[in-house]
């Protein structure tokens, strides 16, 4: 696609990204909106001062509700949205029914506010590509066109829900490939800029982790920490892999939805009912652990009576141990959800934890803000994406350093772990 030169086409174009933008930064904010509506009703009816079992009957209903109104109603599959936005773009000409995003919407809230432990990013980035792809064609706009702001839609959707819209550029580049010239990379751009005003405006401009005390100063020490927290990270990413990949398989294997739909759902509860701290997307225990309250990760869990540092360490490894199996399940089993914000999640855990063994490396935020980079690059393998997602989100430029660190060896160390087990298990 090459950039228009005439002065009426111009401003079509203008408009058109104009309004995809706005549009898309609002649609973010709303999923964001619903999403927390349903989880404090669901929350809220619950006594927490005894067990959670209680947390199977949300799971497991949401999974089945979710499956059922995909399946009767929407008839188009949803899961994996990263995954349809490249069959979209490969065999659809960029094109995605509107009707398709708005159900993305709709079905994710449901999901993730039932207790689905996982994201809401691989969706909003499916209704952006709807919303762009449309209204390119409301515009009367070519056919190159429609799949160039189809892609620019989705980048501008992962912008606006992570609040990074240079995180929101390089997923467009690094996952959807889209083409490296100036005209597509010019309207990525803006698109990303604009879907993320728009959903900072609509939030009063407050990021979704803040680290507490201000801003966190980078110092030289924190580079041999970075480069052994990356490791780790890299090596829990193979682990994360290889479970969520057992887990899919498992439950693709199950020709009945509902049999699929019940495992998931009983799978996600029993992991919630034993570890709270995995209900939806996990934020806010990741800022109570930002703050210092480690006790967040074994509050209302199966370890939470052990004695003193033993009851949060358990937590974390419990989160950790758990996630990559909960993610997959929502993700696989029925519910309509992103597979990103779990690797941060549990990259952001893995740091939390790494600091609680080695305290005196770096600050509890630092700790948890490089493990979320590492989470994510060595999992997702989009190690640009993951490095400015991460230091956008948490408003942390200064730490680009120590969180390129870990996302460049997380990416190296589960890279290779993974090779040296397929080379193991071929025969000889």
């Amino acid at each position: 696609m090459k950039l228009p030169s005439d002065t009426t086409t111009k401003i079509v174009l203008a408009s058109t990204v104009a309004l995809a933008s706005v549009v898309i930064g609002g649609a973010a904010w709303l999923l964001k909106w619903f999403i927390g509506l349903i989880s404090r009703t669901v929350i809220s009816g619950f006594n927490y001062s005894g067990s959670k079992w209680y947390f199977i009957l949300p799971a497991l209903t949401g999974i089945i509700i979710v499956s059922f109104l995909v399946r009767k109603i929407v008839k188009a599959p949803l899961e994996h949205a990263t995954e349809q936005l490249k069959e979209h773009l490969k065999e659809h000409n960029g094109m995605i029914p509107l009707k398709l995003g708005f159900y993305s919407i709709i079905m994710t809230a449901l999901t993730l506010g039932a207790g689905g432990s996982a994201g809401a990013e691989g969706p909003i980035a499916f209704a952006g590509g709807a919303i762009g792809s449309n209204i390119a064609r409301l515009f009367r706009l070519d056919k190159d066109a429609v799949m160039v702001f189809m892609a620019c839609g989705a980048g501008a959707g992962i912008a606006a829900i992570f609040k990074s819209p240079v995180g929101g550029i390089f997923f467009a580049i690094e996952v959807l490939r889209i083409q490296a010239k100036a005209g597509p990379l010019l309207m990525l751009g803006a698109m990303c800029v604009i879907a993320d005003l728009t959903e900072l405006a609509l939030t009063d401009f407050t990021p979704d982790i803040t680290p507490p005390g201000g801003a966190i100063i980078f110092e030289w020490h924190m580079l041999l920490p970075a480069l052994l927290l990356g490791i780790a990270g890299g090596a829990y990413s193979a682990y994360y892999r290889r479970t969520g990949s057992i887990t899919r398989k498992w439950l693709e294997k199950m020709r009945r939805p509902i049999m699929r739909n019940v495992s998931s759902g009983l799978a996600i509860g029993l992991s919630l009912a034993m570890f709270p701290a995995l209900f939806s997307e996990g934020y806010g225990a990741l800022a109570h652990l930002a703050s210092g309250n480690i006790s967040e990760a074994s509050t209302g869990s199966i370890v939470s009576g052990l004695d003193g540092i033993w009851a949060p360490i358990a937590g974390m490894a419990g989160i950790l141990l758990l996630k990559g199996f909960a993610s997959s399940a929502t993700n696989s089993g029925g519910g309509v959800a992103g597979d990103f914000t779990p690797t941060l999640f549990a990259g952001g855990v893995l740091g939390a934890l790494f600091h609680v063994i080695f305290p005196h490396t770096m600050p509890m935020p630092a700790s948890i803000i490089c493990g979320m980079s590492a989470g994510m690059s060595g999992i997702i393998r989009a190690p640009l994406m993951s490095i400015f997602i991460v230091s956008e989100m948490t408003q942390t430029p200064g730490l680009m350093l120590p969180i390129c660190t870990c996302a460049i060896m997380s990416l190296f160390v589960s890279n290779l772990i993974e090779q040296l087990s397929n080379r193991s298990s071929r025969p000889a």
